[in-house]
């Protein structure tokens, strides 16, 4: 093997290796978008779950109302 040999292989080891450092720097930006996209998954998650309840209490209460109201003689 001769020198240019050498060179070319070494440029291309050096050109891999920035390839993998790009990859591995998109990978670990992608896995940190990732974290915060399920922690605000979580979050929306808590939120909707107590909407639900706040809601399932406003439905008991409104037909605890219209219960009574049926029961009162307005005619």
């Amino acid at each position: 093997m001769d020198l240019e040999s050498l060179k070319v292989l070494e440029a291309k080891i050096d050109q891999f290796l920035d390839q993998h450092e790009q990859v591995r720097e998109q990978h670990d930006t992608l896995q940190e978008r990732l974290k915060e996209r399920e922690r605000q998954l979580a979050e929306l998650t808590a939120e909707l779950k107590q909407y639900e309840q706040e809601r399932a209490e406003i439905r008991v209460r409104l037909e605890r109302v219209l219960s009574r109201l049926e029961k009162l003689d307005l005619g």
